[in-house]
């Protein structure tokens, strides 16, 4: 047991309510839901995706015009390992891989965040775990071009790069 929190649960409830906002900002991105995205972050965060540099809001402007001309996103955040610093402090690794399409091509890229997490409160409401650094380390990135879209039958769902996506319908 890590000897920052007292109990196995605390801990346990810390590293979910983390990988929670990991996986909460893939999907955000993946759908185009910039606000949802912007909950991954305490005010005051900075992120370094190499391309830019600066604060969340402009960030998030920044990759939503990116994504205007995509197809296509998925994030996959896979090996997150959490090392607590605090009962409120954490840097974590976590692996990235990322297909996206575009009309032309496909793009598959594998990444790391490396993010200082921050268990703070919002708003004068419950404190909650949120990134104040992140830095994207690149490892690969592989252009594929391509002829002509996927196409599936008429009968199939498919995923929408955004909103329209069958998610936001089902989860009613």
């Amino acid at each position: 047991m890590n000897k920052v929190f007292a109990t196995f649960l605390e801990e346990l409830e810390a590293r979910t309510a983390i990988e929670d906002c990991l996986k909460r900002f893939a999907r955000a991105v993946d759908r185009q839901d910039w606000k949802a995205a912007r909950e991954a972050y305490h005010d005051g965060a900075f992120d370094d995706h190499g391309f830019f540099k600066g604060p969340p809001d402009a960030f998030l402007a920044h990759i939503a015009k990116l994504h205007e001309v995509q197809e296509h996103s998925m994030h996959f955040n896979t090996n997150v390992l959490i090392e607590f610093q605090s009962r409120e402090r954490a840097f974590v690794e976590t692996y990235v891989l990322v297909l996206q399409r575009f009309a032309d091509r496909r793009v598959t890229a594998s990444a790391r965040y490396l993010d200082r997490f921050e268990k703070r409160s919002v708003n004068g409401n419950e404190a909650s775990w949120r990134v104040v650094h992140r830095t994207l380390v690149f490892g690969d990135m592989v252009p594929e071009p391509m002829a002509e879209p996927p196409a599936f039958p008429p009968e199939f769902s498919v995923q929408k790069h955004g909103m329209d996506d069958p998610l936001y319908r089902l989860k009613r």
